[in-house]
């Protein structure tokens, strides 16, 4: 049996809340009729249910590899040919040499795969490194710079902790582990007018003393103290993962959450989290970022690929593209100069790519490989901008737990952050 194939079936597909739990059960249905179908050598059938499959769920790089083996058994050759190179967009590790595709093997489109494969495995690097961090089993997730006094802040998933890097290079707590009620920190924003750092963070299994009964909370930090000005907790819900925040040009903060798929802001006369906005469109959302007028929020959906809410009608647009780069899988988002620049753990290689905006911010019209297969990427996540550089966090340790969710000492590298002029 095609190795990929029986891989590829037991994987767990998270299509996000929104999608509901019919959506889910029909989408393994017909994994598990077109996996048998595979496995009888009926093709046909085979086709049939990994083509519904695809009709469920577009975006995933497995059922569209699936689509182009299917495919090409059943002699169509230009489907396979165009489910293929999706998918390799997405994952240019998928193998080519099985015997699926034997009846297309030599056409020119299927021999045109293997040099896309071969480009988009290739290693570009544009950035420098900026500094390490020696991580201590932190599990620094993402950075923040106070742009006034040039010093960094780093948010901890594992310590549950804020950390400060001063001038001089010195790496100290800035908010010690737990303190205030802290769980695991994704994100962090510094307003530098107001004096504030902000800071989201979730309970997961990845960080010491995991409590079920904690909630996600956004926190509001003096700048200068690290003494906590205010606390804002999801007390009525019960799942939620904030992953990344965004400031507008008044200070006002915005926080997304992946599960419950809602950003919300604050208010802060009545001291509450309040919803801002939700759709139905909404798969996965991660990085969030305002246009410099306030008026578009650009979000990540990490399945989907990028949207635009415009702030004065409320309208959601998904983010078309004349470039064939896919837009899935993006973590980090950060806006810039009417580009959108876009960290991607989400496809394979790893990459930070920066999309250029038309002037309507309404397309992307060209994209620019900023580091691709970088030699110290483990997971890029997230970063932030300063006087024209980009800085971002290029190896968060992920793929350092053991099953139990427990850090496995020799996986733990120090910490890269990398560094690369934005033009």
């Amino acid at each position: 049996m095609n190795k990929s194939l029986f891989n590829f079936f037991t994987i767990f597909f998270m299509v996000g809340v929104s999608s509901g739990l019919s959506y889910c059960q029909d989408l393994q249905q017909y994994y598990a009729a077109a996996k048998k179908a595979y496995g009888d050598k009926d093709y046909e059938q085979f086709y049939e249910n990994i083509t519904a499959a695809n009709q469920l769920h577009p975006y995933h790089q497995g059922i569209l590899y699936q689509l182009g083996m299917a495919a090409a058994r059943v002699n169509k050759t230009q489907e396979a040919l165009s489910a293929l190179r999706k998918a390799i967009h997405i994952d240019a590790g998928f193998d080519l040499n099985t015997d699926d595709f034997e009846t297309i093997r030599n056409s020119s489109g299927f021999q045109s795969l293997y040099t896309l494969k071969e480009e988009l495995q290739k290693v570009q690097v544009k950035s420098d490194t900026a500094f390490l961090l020696n991580d201590n089993g932190s599990h620094i997730e993402s950075i923040a710079i106070d742009e006034l006094n040039n010093e960094f802040y780093f948010a901890s998933i594992h310590k549950k902790k804020i950390l400060k890097r001063d001038k001089a290079g010195n790496l100290t707590d800035f908010v010690h582990s737990g303190a205030f009620g802290l769980t695991a920190v994704f994100d962090l924003e510094i307003d530098t007018k107001n004096n504030v750092l902000w800071a989201c963070a979730s309970p997961m299994p990845e960080m010491e003393g995991y409590d079920t009964v904690q909630h996600s909370a956004l926190f509001k930090f003096d700048l200068k103290s690290g003494a906590l000005i205010d606390k804002y907790e999801t007390k009525e819900i019960t799942s939620s993962v904030f992953g990344d925040l965004t400031l507008n040009s008044k200070g006002q903060v915005f926080v997304s959450d992946g599960k419950t798929n809602t950003i919300f802001t604050i208010d802060e006369k009545s001291k509450t989290l309040n919803p801002y906005f939700t759709s139905e469109e909404f798969w996965n959302i991660q990085g969030i970022a305002f246009s410099d007028d306030d008026h578009i929020l650009f979000i990540a959906d990490y399945i989907k690929g990028p949207y635009r809410l415009n702030t004065l009608s409320m309208e959601l647009t998904q983010f078309q593209s004349e470039n064939e780069l896919s837009l899935k899988g993006i973590d980090g988002l950060l806006y810039f100069n009417n580009s959108l620049v876009a960290i991607q753990n989400g496809v394979r290689p790893n990459r930070v790519t920066r999309y250029e905006l038309d002037q309507q911010q309404m397309r992307i019209i060209s994209a620019t490989i900023i580091d691709k297969a970088h030699p110290s990427f483990n997971e890029p996540t997230m970063g932030c901008i300063y006087k024209n550089k980009l800085y971002y966090i290029a190896n968060s340790a992920w793929g350092a737990y053991d099953e139990n969710h427990a850090l496995k000492p020799e996986l733990i590298k120090d910490v890269v952050v990398l560094t690369a002029e934005l033009k």
